[in-house]
């Protein structure tokens, strides 16, 4: 399950499925995340859960069968995290949503672009998924870019998907077949 490969400015880059021991490391990294864009569902405050509540979380995750979640590191720093998780019910178990952060200091390096396709491969090599579903802020062009050259098309957009200070953001909604 591990992969490393390197950035475009040439640093090494591990991918591994984050686990419980990261709790603490994952949440502040989702508050710097949260802090340096407004693209993503959360701010600079994070989940706002506690470190027990977010270990609970990367056990579920890292002991489900088809669900992923993964952490990009450089040395022992977590740069990027991305998740695929599939739906439960019987019906829509075909279903998987993609989620995805990078540091704001590592954009631009091809660290978002090489954990998509891995979680891409990974959707195609499991025989329960069969379509990988996002959402992206329809002003995020350099995300929809990305997704676009990755295979995914629009399907639709979603009005008002998102608020910040009193002003509504709408989503697009992108879909890939695997």
């Amino acid at each position: 399950m591990n992969h490393v490969f390197y950035s475009k400015n040439g640093e090494k880059v591990f991918i591994r499925k984050l686990e419980s021991i990261d709790a603490k490391n994952v949440l502040e990294y989702l508050c710097i995340v949260g802090g340096e864009t407004d693209y993503l569902l959360f701010d600079h405050q994070g989940l706002g859960i506690s470190i027990a509540e977010e270990e609970h979380i990367l056990d579920q995750y890292y002991n489900h069968p088809n669900s992923l979640l993964l952490g990009c590191f450089i040395g022992e720093k977590i740069v990027s995290i991305s998740n695929l998780s599939v739906k439960e019910k019987q019906r829509i178990k075909h279903i998987s949503s993609l989620g995805i952060s990078v540091k704001k200091q590592y954009w631009n390096q091809g660290i978002g672009r090489n954990l998509m396709k891995y979680m891409i491969e990974y959707a195609q090599k499991n025989d329960q998924i069969k379509v990988i579903q996002l959402e992206v802020r329809s002003d995020n062009l350099n995300a929809i870019s990305l997704y676009k050259e990755m295979g995914f098309h629009s399907i639709g957009t979603m009005p008002k998907a998102m608020k910040i200070d009193d002003i509504y953001y709408e989503n697009q909604i992108m879909l890939l077949e695997v």
